[in-house]
């Protein structure tokens, strides 16, 4: 099942969008769009789909999704069925990164929340203590125009930025600033990223940055905050997870396709990460 692509209508005279979606349940198909997305749940419960993760959702749920990251929130039956006596209820709020100019996140002042839009490509979710921090400034956007309402939605983009209360429902995304750490840990991702269908050691990592193992271990760890193992192996689940969303394979033939020596092995640690099994997360998406 591939996300469709969707046009977002933004307003004339606009430089977001904001929109209040009352409904028996949500309708919109699994798809992905340019603009980055903030969706808070007002009320109604089931499944969120962003990108690889699959989580339940309910009231005061909130999270921002980055741009061209597939993302789809189903209902639960009782709402597509007619039998729920609430609706659907959410706010969703679209913007470009550069909605207010190429440059305009690139200050020094914005530097947080230009990670916070950089990170966004994971899926973040926020909790509901903070939810409830800005959920009147949430309620009051639509009601705003004019320079209010745009000083507000930075209001609520710069508390976002801030609060270390949050998850991340997809795996590991790099973000750099440095230049010339830039060049060097690119060039493992790439490398990890070309070559994770086979084999990889240590030693052939270290080896391309001209690095012992034992100082590039180090190296690694403080740049990404994770073990090399554990960030390759979240490549190959990812890439797992979108074979199982798009083709019709044998779970065996996804395993080996991403890299993995056994079955076993692969469903450990599928489960370990996604919290369910490859076949009930194929199911899931079907």
């Amino acid at each position: 099942m591939k996300p469709q692509l969707l046009k977002i209508n933004k307003p004339s005279g606009l430089s977001f969008n904001i929109f209040e979606q009352s409904c028996q349940f949500f309708p919109t198909p699994w798809h992905f769009h340019p603009e980055i997305e903030i969706v808070w749940m007002k009320s109604s419960t089931g499944k969120k789909y962003i990108g690889t993760s699959i989580e339940d959702f309910g009231p005061d749920d909130l999270v921002i999704i980055g741009s061209f990251v597939p993302h789809f929130y189903k209902n639960d039956p009782d709402f597509i069925e007619g039998k729920s006596s609430e609706t659907a209820q959410s706010t969703v709020i679209h913007f470009t990164e550069d909605f207010l100019g190429n440059d305009f996140f690139l200050k020094p002042e914005n530097h947080k929340v230009r990670e916070l839009l950089e990170n966004a490509k994971r899926g973040i979710q926020f909790s509901k203590e903070f939810c409830q921090q800005v959920k009147p400034m949430l309620s009051s956007l639509s009601q705003l125009d004019g320079m209010d309402r745009l000083l507000v939605f930075l209001s609520i983009l710069n508390q976002m930025s801030k609060t270390t209360d949050v998850k991340y429902l997809n795996s590991y995304t790099m973000t750099i600033n440095n230049s010339e750490e830039s060049a060097r840990i690119k060039q493992v991702f790439a490398y990890m990223l070309q070559n994770f269908q086979q084999e990889i050691h240590l030693e052939q990592l270290a080896n391309l940055v001209n690095m012992s193992e034992s100082a590039f271990s180090r190296y690694f760890k403080h740049r990404t905050r994770e073990t090399f193992s554990h960030i390759l192996t979240e490549i190959r689940i990812e890439h797992a997870c979108k074979m199982l969303q798009e083709k019709d394979i044998s779970i065996a033939d996804i395993c080996f396709e991403s890299g993995f020596q056994n079955v076993s092995n692969f469903n450990r640690q599928f489960k370990k990460m996604k919290k369910m099994t490859p076949l009930h997360y194929r199911q899931l998406f079907h």
